[in-house]
């Protein structure tokens, strides 16, 4: 994916804010209620999502996914946040491909990608770490449901599984992920970013014409 403000345009005027319009979806991802979000999904030609609050291994269908839940699981601690110094990449050696590392930025009005997982990068075709998720947001619509999400499990505190189609420009036709808290190093009790496992569907020659019932995801 090459997005229209590339990673040497800085211009804020090429960003989008994505406050409001994922403000509206927030309250549908708080409540699990996928009916809601799917007009959202609908109106962008895209598939319905499913969503699972404190998900356990057993909803996991990717064993990357229960391998990521299973590093916070152990390492988190009592308050349900898991210390960003107990991120190892020793220890997620298995599943770097596929994650991702987020900051929060000023209470959740925007994300940083701190790290994009080459195999995300791959199949999604651009990197993103450095940048933030209103630039994305900026550029497809799916940008405004992950930032919903994050700031839902801001507000909740618990992980959340996710399936959601993909844009045609990308090489998947859908992503599972697996959403867990971080605490802010710098502010108790706080949630200062995420660990997000996150594995493609199945590959797809990106831009081509989606055949009638490719694209459905089963949770």
């Amino acid at each position: 994916m090459s997005p229209t403000a590339g990673p040497g345009d800085d211009s804020v005027e090429s960003i989008m804010p994505i406050g409001t319009a994922a403000d509206e979806l927030v309250g549908h991802v708080d409540n699990a209620d996928e009916r809601a979000l799917q007009a959202f999904f609908a109106a962008h030609h895209l598939p319905p999502c499913r969503l699972l609050w404190d998900p356990q291994e057993v909803d996991l269908k990717e064993e990357v996914l229960q391998y990521v839940l299973e590093f916070w699981q152990q390492r988190r601690r009592a308050d349900g946040l898991l210390p960003r110094s107990a991120i190892d990449p020793v220890a997620l050696r298995r599943a770097l491909g596929y994650i991702m590392l987020l900051d929060v930025i000023d209470g959740g009005s925007d994300f940083r990608y701190r790290l994009y997982g080459t195999i995300i990068a791959e199949r999604t075709g651009f990197d993103w770490t450095g940048r933030c998720l209103s630039e994305m947001a900026a550029q497809v619509p799916t940008g405004i449901f992950y930032a919903a999400v994050y700031r839902s499990v801001m507000r909740r505190r618990q992980p959340i599984y996710t399936i959601s189609g993909s844009p045609h420009h990308v090489a998947a036709t859908w992503w599972s992920r697996l959403i867990l808290p971080v605490a802010d190093p710098d502010r108790e009790g706080e949630i200062g970013g995420f660990l997000v496992g996150n594995c493609p569907g199945e590959w797809r020659l990106p831009r081509e014409a989606e055949e009638p019932g490719r694209g459905q995801v089963v949770l």
